[in-house]
This record gives structure tokens, sequence and C-alpha cells, in this order.
């Protein structure tokens, strides 16, 4: 060789590094997207929680992922072998397929720092695995290939965003009948919130200690022992948040409501009259009434009762309709399929608000879904050089190394804050409008589909579930405005990304092996 081994190990190293950076910029936007665009966030509280959450993500979670990419999509125990006979020496070999980890790197690489240039949400899933079969195309030919493997990614690509959406429709939907719809949505939405809490939680907790990291003996826990555990952290969790953080949650929402109220009608009374005397909050019953709120107490208990405006765009001429006519909110009954899915009724201010805290939640589990499936798409090749130098072999059953995930995962947190902003309001705002409850539905939905896939190691698209949840839940909410050129142009990026990182890839390697020669 005219590198050494340890050359191309550091080589390997920083390539690496700028992958994960590029992933970081591009893919690690998909997880807390919709946060940012339902402005429950800042952009810079979103990279602080990401960068914490996909770090953990990463250590945790990525190590079984990262083996199925390593050790699942190209034949290693084959290369070399041309019709049952070996055609190249073990020194040929072993240089081909290190060239090839740098050359797998270099394309997939290349593709997402040019895709994150365009501000285009590309999978990495896609691009490393393009990548791969341009290397082993190049190296040997199509019969080095697992084409059983790639089927099933290939499905998995189609099948993702679809179960992804219906995850997050079916959990939309739950909230728009169980609260959103309700007579008094903000009492509903306390009801049911120490329920999705537990569930939240309980499920975080469950696919963490379930066929867990070695490192932290948690794959000698069976089954019942991971149901036990994360039950009870469920359980301690709704407790905490029923007992001490509904009552202040509650307090703030009406409180700020009261706020806004009294701010807009002094600003009313301000431009009327220039008498320094303030008038006490005035608030309209459904019969036209009014009534002095004198305490706060007083204050919260009306808004929790008066009646809500209710817009309706359901009738067949178009026509909106609002009306008081009803004392309280309420609903017209469904009457088809179509308005059981899709609601006449915007969402109520205060419920919305109720779901704030949720996303923020939902979020940091979607950053933690990602770190744990896609730290492997810029590390496993470096993990192939790393046991190759160390282990003087690419058949390694070794794990893959902690100290590896945790590099990785830098690279994702510093490409997140220095050009995360470019894809975050693409997924967050261009698709359709987020609201906490909605982006709570696509968060969760979404990261439900990617932690089952990364336990089960299928390295599916994390962004294809994202974009699937958004434009699901786009569909069913009450304006159901989704806009289909900025899903088009996303979708075109999906077709493109695997061809181009194969062919630049496949380009490095014949560069690399001309090099070689």
């Amino acid at each position: 060789m005219f590198f050494d081994i340890t050359v191309l190990v550091v080589i390997g190293a920083v390539i690496a590094f700028i992958l994960a950076f590029a992933i970081g910029a591009n893919d690690t936007a998909n997880s807390f997207g919709t946060s940012v665009g339902s402005k429950v966030l800042t952009l810079h509280q979103a990279y602080v929680l990401a960068s914490i959450f996909e770090t953990l993500g990463a250590c945790l979670l990525g190590h079984q992922v990262t083996d199925t990419m390593r050790k699942g999509v190209v034949d290693i125990n084959s290369f070399g072998f041309v019709d049952g006979n070996y055609t190249m020496s073990n020194e040929t070999k072993d240089q081909n397929l290190m060239l090839g980890q740098i050359a797998v790197l270099t394309g997939c690489g290349a593709w997402m720092l040019l895709a994150t240039a365009f501000k285009l949400p590309v999978s990495t899933t896609h691009s490393i695995v393009g990548a791969t079969i341009g290397f082993a195309l190049v190296a040997q030919g199509p019969e080095l290939i697992f084409w059983k493997q790639i089927y099933r990614i290939f499905a998995s690509w189609i099948v993702s965003p679809l179960l992804s959406g219906i995850m997050s429709v079916v959990i939309y939907s739950s909230l728009d009948h169980l609260v959103l719809r309700r007579e008094q949505p903000l009492h509903s939405g306390m009801r049911v919130l120490p329920f999705l809490y537990f569930l939240c939680f309980s499920f975080n907790v469950f696919a963490i200690v379930y066929k867990g990291p070695e490192f932290l003996m948690m794959n000698n826990l069976s089954l019942v022992h991971c149901l036990i555990i994360s039950t009870t952290f469920g359980l301690a969790v709704a407790v905490v948040f029923a007992l001490f953080l509904a009552p202040y949650l509650k307090d703030h929402i009406l409180s700020k409501e009261i706020l806004e109220i009294t701010g807009k009608q002094r600003h009313g009374h301000h431009n009327e009259s220039s008498s320094p005397k303030q008038k006490e909050l005035e608030m309209e019953e459904g019969n036209g009434k009014f009534i002095e709120l004198k305490t706060k107490n007083e204050q919260q208990k009306a808004l929790l009762d008066q009646p809500t405006i209710v817009v309706s765009t359901c009738p067949t001429n178009g026509d909106s309709i609002s009306s008081f006519t009803n004392p309280k909110n309420t609903i017209r009954p469904a009457s088809s399929l179509a308005s059981f899915f899709r609601s006449c009724k915007p969402e109520d201010p205060q419920a919305s608000r109720l779901f704030s805290l949720l996303q923020v939640m939902t979020a940091c589990f979607g950053g933690f879904a990602h770190g744990g499936n896609d730290v492997s798409n810029a590390i496993a090749p470096l993990v192939s050089l790393v046991l190759y130098w160390r282990d003087k072999s690419l058949l390694s059953e070794t794990s893959t190394p902690w100290y590896i995930l945790l590099y990785g995962s830098i690279g994702m947190c510093l490409g997140l804050w220095v050009l995360g902003h470019r894809v975050i309001y693409t997924v967050g705002e261009n698709l359709t409008k987020i609201t906490p409850a909605s982006g709570f539905s696509v968060e969760f939905g979404a990261a439900v589909t990617v932690l089952i896939a990364s336990k089960l190691g299928l390295p599916i698209s994390s962004t294809q579930c994202k974009v699937g949840s958004v434009v699901a839940v786009g569909l069913i909410q009450s304006k159901h405005e989704v806009h289909w050129g900025v899903f088009r142009n996303i979708s075109l990026s999906w077709i493109v990304t695997l061809p181009v990182a194969g062919l630049l890839s496949a380009g490095t390697m014949m560069l690399l092996q001309s090099l070689y020669a």
C-alpha cells in the first residue's frame, strides 16, 4: 500500500467527521423542526436539546443499527471470490475493502453537503446504502451485494412514511376526539395528559432497556423485567405530573390568557377614553350578559366556561359559519368518515398551549430516536477501518466501540449548530402549519416508528418518517393545508439520493484504485 493502515484510518476518521457534520446539518433538523415551526421552541433552544438527546441516543442505541449497516449490506466473506475461485491475495483484498470504506464516506459526505447547500432534506440512510452499493459494484460486481437486504431496505423506504403517517394520524385523531372537540378542551386535556406522559415515558424507557447496550448490562434483562422497569418509570412520571406539574401548567395557561385579554381591553379603553380609571375585566357569556370578574379564581373559572367562537368551513357551499348558539365548545357529530378524521373546529388556544410542554418532551424523544438510528450512517465505514486496524480483520464480531459512537454524535451536533437552520424551516414551516397538538402527534408517531426500527436493526429513513407524519397530520387538521410543491421537491430529492451517492462513491473508488494500482 502507498499509505499504511494508520494513515487510512486517520483519513477515514476525518471524512467520517465531515459526514457526521453534514448529517447534523441536514437530517438532525427533522427531530426538532416541528417544535421550532410551532413556536414552542426557539432555534437555539432546539440546538441545545438536540445536542443532548442526539448524543444520548447515539451512545445508548446506535450500536445495533451500526452493526447491521456494517455487516448486512455487503458480503465481505465472498469478497475476492469469483465463481468459487479466489482471485486476489489477502493483502489486495484488505486494501480494496479499506479503500471501499473511504469511498463510501466520501461519496455520502459529498452528496449530503451538496444537498444541505440547496436546503434539501435528504435521507442519509439512502445515501450510505447507495454509496455502499457503488463501492461494491466497482470493487468486484453485483455478486458482492446482499440484494435481499437491499430489497428489505427499499421496502422500508416505502413502508416507513406510511406507517409513521398512520401512527401520527391515529394519535392526532385520538387527541381530537378526546380533547379538542370536547365541550371544555382544557379540562379534557388535563385529564388525558397524565396518560400521555405515562405512555411516552414508558415506551421511551422500554426502548432503552430492552436489548440495551452491553456496557450497561441491559442486554441481560428479560422482556418481563424491561416491561416492569418501563411501566414503573412511566407511572412515576404520570403521578408526579398529575400531583405537581398539572396544577402549575393549568394556572400558567389561564394566567397567560387573562393577561392577554386584559392587555387587549386596556389597549381598547385607552383608545376610547383618556380617563385614568381602569374598568374591571368583562367577559361575554353565551346569553349576551356581562359579568364583572373580581378575583383571579373567578377569572379563571369564567375562562374555562366561556364559549369559543367556532368557525366552520365544512358546508358544501364554502361559507364560513360563526356561532354562539351553543353554551359550550361543541361540534356537530361526525356524519361521515371524512368528518370523523377532519374536524371543522379550530384548535382551542388554551388546549393548544396545553400540549406545548408535551411537544418539547416528544421532541427530545425524537432526537433520542434519531441519534440511535442515524449515527450509523456516519460511522459504520469508520468502524470497519478501526476494527481492521485493531484486530487485523474486517470480519470482527466485536460490538461497535462507544467512543466511535460519541465521536459521530459530536460531529452531528456541530453540524446542527452551524447549518441546521437551513433545513429546519423546510420541515417545520414550509410543508404545513404546525401547532403544539399536531406537532406532538407528528413527533411521537415518527419517533415510535424510528425507535421500533432501531431496536429491530432495520436502518429506515427518519427523514421519510417525519415528512410522512407531517403530511398525514396536515391533511386531517381543520384547515388541511399541505404545500404539495414543497413535498414534491422533497420526494424528488429522495429519488436522486441513492443513485447520486452511488455514482460519487463509485467514482471515488475508481480513483483510489488507480492511485493504488
